[in-house]
Parts: C-alpha cells; structure tokens; sequence
C-alpha cells in the first residue's frame, strides 16, 4: 500500500495524526496515553477486589463468623463471574466499544461494592454482592475488554504493551493490602465502610474510561501507521501470525488445547492463594499485618515476572517462559506450606509471584501471536469461562477440605502437581500449523 502525499498541511487532530503516521502508533505519546487509561482501569476494577480485598474479607470472616467453605464458594463465585461471561465480553467489546462495555462493568462494580458496605451479613449475601455483582464488574470493565484493545491496537511491541497493562495488578497489589489494612486500622476495623472507598474507586474507573479513550481516533491511528507492511513483523524468533484463525480452525489445534490447560492450571493455583493465602498464614501463626506484606511480596514479584516476560516475550518464544514460570510456581507453593517468618514469606512469595506474573504475559502474548489479533478476545472468551469453572471449584474444594482437616496440605500438593504438569504441556505448545487443522 502506497501512502498518499497530502495536498495542504493538515492541521488539528489530522495533524496529530499524520505525526503518529511518521511516528508509529505504537511508539508514539498518544499509544503511552491510552496505556495508561487502560493501566489505571484494570489498576481499581481488577487489582483492588482479586487481591486487596483478601484484607477486608479476613476481618469479615471474623466478624460475621463466615466458616471457611461458604466463604471459599462465595470468593469462587467471584472467579467464575470473571470468567464465564468471557464470550458475552468478548462479542460486546467487538461490536459495542471498549467505552460502553467498561460502562457496564464499573456500574455494577459500584454496586457490589456498596451492596458489600451495607447488605453482606452472612454467605450468600457475600456470594451475591463480592460473587456475582462484583465479579461481573471485573468481567465486563477488567481483563478481558483491556487485552481485548491491546491486542487490536499492538503489534510489534505486544508482549510490552500487555506487561504494561498487566503490571497495574501488581502495582494495585502491592499497595492495595497494606494500604487498605491501614485504613482498616483508621476506621476500627471496620471493614464496611472500607467498602465505601472501594466503591469511590469504581466510580473514578468509570470517569476514566469515559473520557480518555477515544477508539474511533485510536483506530484511526493504527490504520495510519500502516505497520502491518512491516518487514519487523516477520521475526523467525517470535511466531507473530498475521492469518486471523476461527474458532473453529483454533480449536483443532494441539495448542489451543495445551493453551487452555496452561490457563485453567495456573488460574486454579493462583485462585486457591489469593483465596485462602492470608488465612493459611494467619492459622500457621502469622500476624495480619505480616500477611499483609506477604501478599505485597508477593505482588512485587508477580510484577518482576510480568515486566521481565514482557521485556523478553517479543524476544524469545513465550512458551518457553512460561515453562520457567510454571517452575517458579511450584517451589513458591512448596515453600508456602510452613513460612515461620518473614524470611520464609520472602522465599515462597518471591518465586511464586514471579511465576505468576511472567504466565499471565504468556498467555496473552501466545493467544495473540499464534492466532491474530482479532481472533484474541474470542479465543481468550472461550478459555475464561472452563478455565474460572475450575478455579472457583477449586477455591470451594480447598475450604472444604480444611473444614475437614485443619489443613490446607493437601490443597497445596493439588496445586504443586498442576504446576509440574504444565512443563511438558507448554514445551509442546508450539506455534500451530494451518495444515495440521
């Protein structure tokens, strides 16, 4: 394709265009400011309530006397509402905008979070404010519609753009635990009118994502850029497909398959931590204020593992990082069983984070870079809602069974076993081929 000369010197936003067509989209101020909007959005819809608010649910438990599997099916509840409207998300972001899906999601945000602050007294209020409403919050104005964009909008520098973005979780965790126990300490541990500061966050996502983006000008400017001409496209070390693949033509594919068990694994795993980590910690001994800084160890290094694979991950194959990662997982759950202080955290939290951190780049960039970029948020729709059934089964099965034993033993052997399963698995998950569909 020829790029045409213009005829008069454009001015106003044909203006700012036309520098970002000389530019690249993907290097230029407008691309880090729209990262940055996205950044922030999944930084209060995402970060907040997966992560920090294992810090208000501890004090719940203890005052409303929640027994473990009913708050352990509520929180799986949570998970699954992430996941399962992945296709309804995936279809929505497609045809309606980033814009009216975000709206959706941070409206009922809100409305969890205020419903947690006045309503919750027992399981199955829980299960309906933090389960349903605010899980369907993060479904619809999270993850999903997020990557959805980047992968629409990035292409040479991917694996970036979605560590970018991916780094808000990290970030948001690691300030989020301590900053909210904090608070809890400011207000008496209250933790309903905690609440009530998390249901301002949502509605500041809300007046983010209203005016900063602006995906009819963003649009504009990736086609102007014309970077699907690139030679740099064509890197024999980073399988990056230009082919658009079905869902049909996908699901044929061994990959696919390995991908989806990659995700399903790995989201069990991390749901029984984030679930069940601070209890675990505070019946082996540990303070709340040393679980606290537990899960911000462990946030820091889910943010090293999330920069370093997305440093390297437009470099070298993601799925050999992702077997590192999986790796790092398993001595990090192994060390998790018996921290007996803050040295032993630092061991368990460290790696695992890391792990963590360097997969969650790996599934995305794999999605993205075996199948095209317009085939993400279907694909990754599809393997949400089997891949959340699982996790929030597994939040449920690892309360229940420490209602039966006093122990979550078994529960961190299940996910050690799931971790070294994956090895073989995403060796395997090369880049598929049009003729093995």
């Amino acid at each position: 394709m020829e790029s045409a000369v213009p005829a008069e010197k454009p001015t106003g936003d044909m203006a700012f265009e036309d520098a970002e067509n000389r530019e690249g989209f993907e290097y230029s101020f407008h691309a880090k400011k729209v990262l940055g909007a996205l950044w922030l959005m999944v930084l209060l819809v995402m970060a907040v309530p997966t992560i920090g608010a294992s810090i208000l649910n501890a004090q719940m438990i203890q005052d409303l006397q929640m027994d473990r599997a009913a708050f352990g099916m509520g929180f799986g509840l949570f998970i699954m509402m992430m996941g399962l409207p992945g296709p309804v998300v995936a279809i929505a972001t497609t045809r309606l905008g980033y814009k009216w899906v975000t709206t959706i999601g941070c409206s009922l945000f809100v409305l969890g979070a205020v419903s947690m602050a006045t309503w919750v007294t027992g399981g199955w209020q829980f299960a309906v404010a933090f389960g349903l409403l605010i899980g369907a919050g993060v479904a619809f104005a999270g993850m999903l519609p997020a990557q959805t964009v980047v992968a629409k909008w990035f292409f040479l520098r991917r694996a970036l753009a979605i560590s970018v973005v991916l780094s808000a979780i990290e970030v948001g965790g690691f300030i989020s635990p301590p900053g909210l126990d904090a608070l809890l300490s400011v207000l008496d541990n209250d933790w309903r009118l905690a609440w009530w500061f998390i249901a301002a966050l949502g509605a500041i996502a809300l007046i983010t994502a209203t005016v900063v983006i602006d995906e009819a000008k963003i649009d504009r400017a990736v086609a102007q850029t014309l970077t699907a001409d690139s030679a740099v496209f064509m890197n024999p070390k980073v399988h990056k497909s230009t082919f658009e693949w079905t869902l049909k033509q996908a699901i044929r594919t061994r990959t696919f398959w390995f991908l989806l068990l990659f995700v399903s694994f790995v989201g069990i795993c991390w749901v029984f931590v984030m679930a069940h980590g601070v209890v675990h910690l505070q019946d082996i001994g540990l303070s709340s204020a040393d679980s606290a800084i537990a899960v911000a160890i462990l946030v820091v290094g889910s943010f090293i593992g999330n920069v370093g694979a997305g440093v390297w991950g437009d470099r070298i194959p993601p799925h050999y990082i992702a077997v590192v990662a999986v790796v790092l997982m398993a001595v990090g759950l192994f060390l998790m069983m018996h921290p007996e202080d803050m040295t032993g955290i630092l061991a368990y939290a460290l790696p695992l984070g890391i792990g963590y951190g360097a997969t969650q780049v790996c599934t995305m960039a794999l999605i993205g870079n075996y199948y095209g970029k317009n085939s993400f948020p279907m694909l990754f729709g599809v393997m949400m809602p089997p891949s959340t059934i699982l996790s929030a089964v597994g939040a449920g099965v690892s309360g229940a069974l420490f209602d039966a034993t006093g122990t979550y033993l078994i529960a961190f052997w299940v996910s050690i076993m799931l971790c070294l399963i994956l090895v073989p698995a995403m060796l395997l998950a090369t880049p598929p081929k049009m003729a093995s569909v």
